[in-house]
């Protein structure tokens, strides 16, 4: 079922450009740069919101805040316990990321935690506990170059 999505035109977009560089940018500035009204930049914002198209949220570093092991795992899931798997995973507070995938796994989640052994817990506890979760693969973030919220 597909929702009722607005039309986004150019502007739109150049609006959405600048609010993902800084979610912060203050309207008159945006209003500025694009060469329109304030009270029009606020209208689209506001409409963009409410239609849920994006959303304006502080995305913490995790590292910054003293949770430096941060990994990807792959998981597979038999028979039809995805939505099952996708709850649980939804009410723990170290998943950041949680998205399904087609190929080997039937999931890719992304994890944020303050220790190797608290993610050595994660895959070996609190992930092979969840009823339908068969496998997983783990991959550590060395270092990240880029990142686009």
């Amino acid at each position: 079922m597909q929702q009722n999505l607005p039309e986004l035109d150019d502007l739109d977009r150049k609006i959405i450009d600048f609010l993902e560089t800084d979610g912060r940018t203050p309207y008159t500035t945006i209003a500025a740069e694009l060469n329109v009204a304030e009270s029009t930049v606020r209208k689209r914002i506001n409409r963009l919101v409410d239609s849920k198209v994006i959303r304006i949220v502080g995305i913490a570093d995790p590292v910054k805040i003293g949770l430096g092991t941060v990994a990807y795992i792959g998981v597979k899931i038999e028979g039809d316990d995805l939505d099952t798997v996708v709850k649980r995973l939804e009410n723990n507070e170290a998943v950041r990321y949680i998205g399904v995938t087609t190929g080997t796994y039937d999931l890719i989640i992304e994890v944020a935690m303050d220790s190797n052994e608290r993610l050595f817990h994660f895959v070996t506890h609190t992930l092979r506990e969840i009823p339908g979760v068969v496998d997983s693969h783990t991959s550590l973030i060395m270092k990240v170059f880029k990142q686009r919220s």
